[in-house]
């Protein structure tokens, strides 16, 4: 019995040791956390807030809140030899989903401590396999797995409470800053979105998500928009139509047809094309004749006008479509004529001012496909 007292003691005691209560952040920093994407890689910070506190001007150099270089005690080796912890409280973390760049340099898909070597003119970014720490008073230099040297940016305008900000947003990359009191240490995430994309979408259309034709068309519409992985995409794109619970619609067959254009198949595309058509409407024809233009085939994109016309006779859409056929065939008359039909049948103000500067256009001469 008394073996068995002492045995739920001790474990009730290492319960007790590893268990926090819910209670707030000391020293009155805030936890924080910000997630956004890039592609589809989630990108996540965690940290903690300092304010500054009526320091402006105190916050960052030797001697100050945080000093130059690499200068916090380090409990291993009783010196000045560990570097800032970006932030306050617990280390500052930050978490990729999958492999990134930064400032042009490999980072494997993980979670990293995030430290930096302040200075006037150059901060040293340090990511560390260490997240567990409490600060960074415990550093070492064995545990970082890259390494980055930034510029530090002066802010106009004081920043009081420590925050990290993505900004500078593109496709396949973004900047990631630290902000606090006027000092702003960005860095740069690439990711390879294509390639990462690509092969989410290889093990979808093999998952239960590749048994609905809508999926299989945006995985390969996707590919097509990007022009990577055609002739995989198309396969999926006739998924999409003759698969399992496939759909022959005017959308599905558009979009084969694309992937046989982009593999200039055209002979293909032109036959999935007059099947599709049966099924277009007024506003499909008119979008599918100018795509023909765009891709420099004038004589079958106003094959294409003619026959909406024929089909859904004298409106505003048909009209709207001859005049861009007639004059990507620099026929201008014909097509000042259609576009003066059109403006007729304008639905609202803003397509008769289009149609106005098309039709002064026409006047000049000019293909306004151009």
């Amino acid at each position: 019995m008394n073996r068995i007292t002492l045995a739920v003691i001790v474990s009730l005691f290492s319960v007790c040791s590893y268990a926090q209560m819910d209670i707030p952040p000391s020293g009155g920093n805030p936890r924080a956390r910000v997630t956004e994407e890039i592609g589809i890689t989630d990108i996540t910070i965690r940290y903690s807030r300092p304010d500054v506190n009526k320091r402006e001007g105190k916050v960052y150099g030797d001697g100050n809140l945080v000093s130059y270089g690499f200068s916090t005690t380090n409990f291993i080796t009783g010196k000045p030899t560990s570097p800032w912890r970006a932030g306050a409280n617990e280390a500052t973390t930050v978490s990729f989903e999958h492999d990134v760049k930064i400032e042009g340099k490999d980072l494997k898909a993980g979670t990293y401590a995030l430290f930096m070597a302040m200075a006037t003119d150059n901060v040293t970014l340090i990511f560390s396999r260490e997240t567990d720490a409490w600060g960074s008073f415990y550093y070492k230099e064995e545990d970082d797995v890259l390494r980055v040297n930034v510029k530090p940016q002066v802010l106009d305008k004081s920043v009081e409470w420590l925050k990290y900000e993505f900004v500078d947003h593109k496709e396949k990359s973004c900047i990631i800053a630290m902000q606090w009191e006027r000092v702003s240490i960005p860095f740069k995430v690439e990711v390879d979105v294509d390639n990462i994309v690509l092969a989410r979408l290889r093990e979808q259309v093999t998952s239960q998500k590749g048994f609905n034709s809508n999926n299989m068309m945006q995985a390969s519409s996707f590919c097509f928009n990007k022009n990577i992985n055609l002739e995989e995409a198309l396969g999926w794109a006739q998924r999409a139509v003759t698969g399992f619970q496939g759909q022959r619609s005017y959308v599905s067959l558009r979009n084969l047809a694309t992937g046989y254009e982009k593999l200039n198949r055209l002979s293909q595309a032109d036959s999935v094309m007059n099947d599709a058509l049966t099924m277009a409407n007024v506003n499909q024809y008119t979008a599918y004749g100018r795509i023909l233009i765009t891709q420099k085939r004038p004589d079958k994109a106003l094959e294409v006008f003619l026959a909406n016309q024929k089909k859904y006779g004298d409106v505003f859409a048909a009209n709207n479509g001859l005049m861009f056929g007639y004059s990507a065939k620099g026929d201008y008359k014909k097509a000042i004529a259609a576009a003066e039909k059109a403006m007729a049948q304008a639905p609202n103000d803003n397509a008769k001012k289009t149609l106005e500067g098309q039709i002064a256009k026409l006047k000049e001469g000019k293909d306004i496909n151009q």
